[in-house]
């Protein structure tokens, strides 16, 4: 008579191990569709900046542009722009007159023509833009005055 071991190895029972694969593809599903679908939000911050001008004037052509910053992430101010007067793009200086582009604040500047000879004729279209710090540029279209 042989005398079986009494130490046998035992595994989970199939009925558990569906059990956890289930819930492990839950989980794994869970997670992808929160970063597919922006569940979780956003890591990343970034600086959204709209431009409007209030004003365009005189000779070389002045612009008063408000730039607002509706990101969440702060941003330096300008020292660039660019104007397009009657099909001519001039580049130009911005200058802040008051305020920052921190995230939901606004700034108000000025942007002037550097080539000093540009000047729009009353209730013609100015355009242009705000180079950013962040290398994106904020446009902006006005009438000269």
């Amino acid at each position: 008579m042989r005398i079986l071991p009494t130490t046998k190895r035992k595994a989970i029972s199939p009925v558990l191990a569906t059990v956890i694969l289930i819930a492990i593809t839950l989980i794994a599903a869970i997670a992808v569709a929160g970063f597919v679908f922006g569940l979780f939000g956003t890591f990343t911050s970034t600086a959204r900046v709209s431009a409007s001008v209030t004003n365009c004037s005189g000779t070389p052509e002045v612009c008063t542009i408000i730039l607002t910053n509706t990101g969440n992430a702060n941003l330096a101010n300008p020292t660039v722009c660019s104007l397009d007067l009657a099909g001519s793009t001039t580049t130009g200086t911005f200058a802040v007159t008051s305020g920052n582009l921190n995230s939901g604040s606004s700034a108000t500047g000025t942007c002037t023509d550097n080539t000093a000879t540009a000047h729009a004729a009353a209730g013609t279209q100015v355009t242009g833009s705000v180079v950013l710090a962040n290398g994106g540029d904020a446009l902006f279209s006005g009438l000269g005055s």
